[in-house]
């Protein structure tokens, strides 16, 4: 197996690199409380072209496999965990949606706008009573005179404040077979959103409530078969979520690293103690390992990576990150505990992603399924 990068590759990490150290770093810590878009940086990015990385040619994408669109979102994430959050949602998600089972009318809609960075879309999973048990979910469509009817509540909608366009996963009939999705344009009348409830790492997200909201027939994604797909297309966000982590405990890493080296105790500096050298050993196996199991997952992927792989690297790469960042924290000490600092930033961040995108528990759960052949039913039986 060749463990070098591409040509290309090389330069759209080295690219975003420089630009990263010198556009993004400098406000990086500042954004941590922001509530808005980081329009600024994805105006850049879609200028770069980084954005449309795995779109395919066809409609106006670089067309590059998964590990490409991986790479960028891991070191978008290095440099600056917010901006990463929107490019994660540019690059692996709805838009992808749109690239693989949307109309010719919606593509030339909606991802000119993602792939530039003018615009984003946000997607709407989650709902009070289906949260792992996502098929348990009630927000349902109907097809009446002519228009999409949504009625529901929809919750840890991230980005639903900020984004224009929302994907809605919503259900048309009754069993997994049922499951839809809808484009709906925020402003529409019945739609309304929550004030912003805030997540541990301060990031936002807001509640959706849909009452006879009537969207336009040409706005729906797929009426059926939704689960199925967003299923096989699903996976590749669940490695997005871990190369963002991956990207924010580098820059941890990298913030311990120089502080042990300067940070002098007892007349020297504390990486010639041997507990700090264990941490540091440990913490750079804990990413080396977590990135090759990443980029196993996403090698020659085009939009459709295996469940196996996307689950064992998801839960790899953002537990990895979390003890990254836990142990770089332990290295600084006091100050590494302090809001003036960012590590502890960091570690509320990727602590997120352990949940976010499917729990760790349950990616587990969906290990085993694979290695055994077997589907766990997690349901109550049958009485008889």
């Amino acid at each position: 197996m060749d463990f070098n990068l591409s040509a290309e590759d090389r330069e759209l990490v080295d690219l975003i690199d420089r630009v990263g150290a010198e556009k993004f770093a400098p406000k990086a810590f500042e954004r941590r409380n922001e509530d808005g878009h980081p329009a600024d940086n994805m105006r850049l990015l879609g200028e770069l072209g980084v954005l449309g990385v795995c779109l395919p040619v066809e409609v106006g994408g670089a067309g590059r496999d998964a590990l490409s669109g991986i790479l960028a979102i891991e070191h978008i994430a290095r440099w600056c965990p917010r901006t990463a959050i929107s490019a994660t949602m540019a690059i692996a998600g709805p838009g992808m949606f749109i690239a693989r089972w949307g109309t010719a009318e919606q593509k030339a809609k909606y991802l000119p706008a993602i792939r530039s960075g003018e615009a984003n879309m946000a997607i709407a999973l989650t709902e009070p009573q289906a949260g792992s048990a996502l098929t348990d979910l009630a927000t349902r469509a109907e097809i009446r005179d002519g228009v999409c009817v949504l009625n529901g509540h929809k919750t840890f909608c991230s980005h639903a404040g900020w984004d224009r366009h929302i994907l809605v996963f919503c259900r048309f009939a009754p069993g997994t077979g049922g499951i839809g999705a809808v484009i709906v344009e925020r402003g529409t009348p019945g739609f309304t959103l929550s004030q912003p409830h805030y997540h541990m790492s301060g990031s936002p997200w807001w509640e959706l409530f849909f009452d006879n909201a009537e969207v336009a027939l040409d706005n729906v994604l797929f009426a059926g078969d939704g689960f199925r797909k967003l299923m096989s297309s699903y996976s590749l966000e669940r490695c997005a979520a871990g190369a963002s982590s991956i990207g924010i405990a580098q820059a941890a890493f990298e913030l311990a690293r120089q502080h042990s080296v300067e940070r002098k105790q007892f007349g020297r500096p504390i990486c010639d103690f041997q507990f700090v050298q264990d941490k540091l050993a440990n913490m750079y196996l804990a990413l080396e390992q977590a990135r090759l199991l990443l980029y196993k997952a996403v090698k020659g992927g085009h939009g459709s990576v295996g469940r196996l792989e996307s689950s064992a690297a998801k839960v790899a790469a953002t537990e990895a990150a979390v003890f990254v960042c836990d142990q770089a924290m332990q290295i600084f000490g006091g100050s590494g505990m302090s809001q003036e600092m960012p590590l502890e930033w960091m570690y509320r961040m990727v602590r997120t992603a352990t949940v976010a995108g499917g729990t760790s528990d349950i990616h587990r759960g969906m290990i085993a399924s694979e290695l055994v052949g077997r589907r766990f039913e997690h349901r109550p039986l049958a009485p008889g």
